[in-house]
């Protein structure tokens, strides 16, 4: 059971640190730069002039920096465990380690960015309590969503090339 645990964990690994990377490119790119809600400064300097735009562009481009790092960190997780044979693949894994990922990602983000340190809030002006509470939330939903996912997945132990769910065979 532990050494079962331990395969499965490769793969919850590699989906988590895929799901912190692509649920900061996700922030960064609808909430930074196609919605222009905020930027990474934007609370403690407020996107006014150029000077100020163009640090919260150098700031913003960092956060990308770091969540593509995670991202391809993640790729390289899932390689290795791809090159392992004894590491069973599970969709529901996988994805369940994603959804963790992302959770984490914005529990993390919204915790400490938006309310601890108060840098940027998701939708700054009225009812920006609401938008972050609602980014919170989403974190929380998105780890529950991922440990159910996770759960399920134990169950897919088949070796490599067969099936992980046993298909509808109509006659």
């Amino acid at each position: 059971m532990v050494e079962r645990a331990r395969h499965h964990g490769a793969i919850i690994s590699a989906g988590v640190l895929l799901g912190a990377g692509l649920g900061g490119f996700f922030d960064g790119i609808l909430l930074h730069q196609i919605l222009q809600w905020h930027h990474m400064l934007s609370s403690r300097l407020p996107p006014t002039d150029l000077v100020s735009i163009k640090v919260n562009m150098f700031w913003d481009g960092l956060f990308h920096a770091f969540t593509w790092l995670v991202t391809v960190l993640g790729l390289a997780l899932l390689w290795r465990a791809g090159q392992r044979p004894e590491v069973p693949w599970s969709t529901r894994t996988l994805v369940g380690g994603v959804a963790i990922g992302w959770g984490a990602f914005n529990l993390v983000e919204g915790l400490i960015d938006h309310q601890l340190l108060g840098i940027h809030h998701v939708h700054p002006g009225a009812g920006q309590l609401a938008w972050d509470l609602g980014f919170l939330a989403l974190g929380v939903l998105l780890l529950g969503l991922g440990w159910g996912l996770i759960r399920a997945g134990r169950k897919d132990t088949r070796p490599r090339g067969m099936a992980v769910t046993p298909a509808l065979r109509t006659g």
